[in-house]
């Protein structure tokens, strides 16, 4: 399946605001600190909340802007507004996959992280 450029441009959008390397780098020091007992679990989880969060909200304001200059594009025809909303759709889809993988993940290195803590009490 071709995709097109602007498609191709919304994913990588989207990819820099949930792999943000700055925050990951930090999230990986972070952990490491926790694994080495020199910050408590309450602090990982604030952390990996507030980065949650913060993707969240980024990629809210970010399907904001798209729907927006969507809506405000007068020069579209009923066919590619259709098409743009079909693949609105499919990627809104896709995010919301995508989200819920995260969260899980997330969920499952909470555990792990409430197992560790667990332990060394």
């Amino acid at each position: 399946m071709v995709k097109s450029q602007e498609s191709e441009n919304f994913e990588q959008v989207v990819e820099k605001i949930v792999f943000d390397e700055e925050e990951l780098e930090e999230m990986k020091i972070i952990i490491r600190k926790f694994t080495d007992g020199k910050i408590h679990a309450k602090y990982l989880k604030q952390k990996i909340l507030q980065s949650r969060g913060r993707m969240v909200e980024d990629i809210s304001s970010f399907l904001s802007f798209c729907l927006d200059r969507i809506r405000n594009d007068g020069q579209t025809t009923e066919v590619p507004k259709i098409a743009i909303n079909n693949q609105s759709n499919q990627t809104n889809i896709q995010l919301q996959q995508d989200l819920i993988e995260k969260n899980e993940l997330l969920m499952v290195i909470a555990n792990k992280v409430n197992n560790i803590v667990e332990k060394k009490n």
